[in-house]
C-alpha cells in the first residue's frame, strides 16, 4: 500500500497540472500504484478496511502516466473501492472498454478473497485485451455464477455506458459511480469524470436493473428509461430520438438571464448536435455566458457556435491527450430569485447515434454542497490549458 504522504504528493501533482484549488482536492482521492504488467500474482494484496468511508461527489480525472495508472484520479478511486470491498459483497461493472491491468489485478484479488465480481462490457471493444482474458480465466463466463465476465454480442445494442456499483465498500453501502471514464489505457490520456453516489436506494435499484439488462440476464427493461431521484434525473438508452433529448430537456426551459453555461464535449456533431448548438446560441443571444471546450466538434456545430460569438476552445492537446467528458455545467437564477446549478454528465456523446447505443445521462442538482466548486476549479484548469 502507498503511504498517505505519497498519496497526497500524487494528488498535488495532479492538481498542480491543472492549477486547481483546495476544494477540488477534497473530492479527489488517490491510492496505491500497481505495476503495468499482465502478471501480478506475487503482489501483496491489501486487506479491506472495514472502517473506510466513501464520500459522494465527483472524481475528476486528468491525463496520467501510462506507467502509473493510479495517478489518474478515476483509476485511483476504483482501485480504492475494490480494495475495500469485503468478502461476500458484490462489484458490478458496466462499460465499453476494459484494458487496465492494475484494475483487472484488483478485481481478480477481490474475487479470490470472496467478492462476487460481475462484469458486462462491450465485446467488440474489449474482447482482445489481456486484462479481459485474465479476468475471464479467473471468473469464467457463466452468468449464473457468483463472478463472471460477459462480453456483449454484436446483436446487442453497443455498450457505451460507464456505471460501476458496489454493494458495500468499507462501511459504505450501495455505492454507484456514473460518468464518462473507460477502464482503458487510452483513458489515462483523457480528462474524464465519474460521480459517486452513496446510499441512494432508488438509483441503486435502477443501476442493478440496468446491469441485468447489459449482462443479458433480464434484457430490455431499462431501454428508454427516464427516472427522477429527488432533484436528480437519469436517462438510459437506447431510445427513440425526438423531443426527449436529455440535453435539450435540461437546457431549453431554463431562463438565459444570469445564466452561465460551460460545456466540455468529447464528440458533438450531426443534426442532433446542431439542435443542441442552436439552443446554446439562443441562450447566448438572450444574455447567457456560454463557453465550450470540444475535442471532436462537427463543422456545422462549430459554425453555429462561432458565428454567434460563442468561444470554442480545443479539447485535444499534445501527446494524444483529450477531453472525454460529455459534460454541461449550467448555473441560472429561478423565478424565486434563487441560484440553481445542474451538472449534466454521463456517457452520451452529443450525436444521433448515441440514441442507438446503451448510454447513460444524469442531471445532478449541484445547488448545494462542494461538487459545483470542484467542477468549476477543474474546468478552470482545463480551460487554461485550452487557451494557451
Amino acid at each position: 500500500m502507498t503511504s498517505l504522504s505519497r498519496a497526497l504528493r500524487e494528488v498535488g501533482v495532479i492538481l498542480g497540472r491543472l492549477r486547481l484549488a483546495l476544494p477540488a482536492l477534497l473530492l479527489v482521492v488517490t491510492t496505491g500504484c500497481f505495476s503495468d504488467s499482465p502478471a501480478t500474482p506475487d503482489q501483496e494484496t491489501a486487506r479491506p478496511d472495514a472502517g473506510h468511508v466513501v464520500h459522494p461527489g465527483p472524481v475528476l480525472g486528468v491525463p496520467a502516466d501510462r506507467e502509473d495508472p493510479a495517478s489518474h484520479a478515476v483509476v485511483a478511486r476504483i482501485l480504492e473501492l475494490i480494495e475495500n470491498t469485503p468478502a461476500g459483497e458484490r462489484i458490478r461493472i458496466v462499460g465499453r472498454s476494459f484494458s487496465l491491468q492494475p484494475v483487472a489485478s484488483a478485481m481478480i484479488a477481490a474475487h479470490e478473497r470472496g467478492v462476487r465480481v460481475q462484469i458486462a462490457i462491450n465485446g467488440a471493444a474489449s474482447r482482445d485485451f489481456k486484462a479481459v482474458a485474465r479476468m475471464t480465466e479467473a471468473f469464467g463466463t457463466d452468468r449464473s455464477a457468483d463472478s463472471f465476465v460477459h462480453l456483449s454480442p454484436r446483436s446487442a445494442p453497443r455498450s457505451h455506458q460507464k456505471i460501476w456499483t458496489f454493494t458495500r465498500t468499507g462501511e459504505s453501502r450501495r455505492v454507484v459511480l456514473f460518468g464518462s471514464a473507460n477502464l482503458s489505457y487510452l483513458s489515462l490520456q483523457q480528462y474524464s469524470d465519474m460521480y459517486v453516489f452513496v446510499g441512494r436506494d432508488r438509483l441503486w435499484r435502477v443501476a442493478q436493473r440496468n446491469f441485468r439488462d447489459r449482462a443479458g440476464l433480464a434484457p430490455g427493461s431499462t431501454h428508454g428509461l427516464n427516472a427522477r431521484f429527488g432533484h436528480d434525473e437519469l436517462w438510459l438508452y437506447p431510445k427513440a430520438e425526438g423531443t426527449t433529448d436529455p440535453v435539450l430537456q435540461v437546457l431549453a426551459p431554463l431562463p438565459a438571464d444570469q445564466m452561465t453555461l460551460r460545456i466540455v464535449a468529447h464528440a458533438w456533431y450531426g443534426p442532433r448536435g446542431d439542435r443542441i448548438a442552436r439552443t446554446a446560441v439562443d441562450k447566448f443571444r438572450a444574455g447567457a455566458r456560454v463557453e465550450v471546450i470540444g475535442a471532436t466538434v462537427g463543422d456545422s456545430v462549430r459554425a453555429i457556435l462561432e458565428n454567434a460569438g460563442v468561444p470554442v476552445h480545443p479539447g485535444r492537446f499534445a501527446n494524444g491527450e483529450d477531453v472525454h467528458n460529455k459534460l454541461m455545467l449550467v448555473q441560472w437564477v429561478d423565478q424565486a430569485g434563487k441560484r440553481r446549478r445542474t451538472i449534466l454528465t454521463g456517457s452520451d456523446n452529443w450525436a444521433a447515434e448515441s440514441f442507438e447505443r446503451s448510454e447513460g445521462v444524469m442531471a445532478i442538482d449541484a445547488s448545494h454542497g462542494p461538487a459545483w466548486s470542484a467542477y468549476l476549479h477543474w474546468y478552470a484548469g482545463l480551460r487554461d490549458r485550452s487557451v494557451r
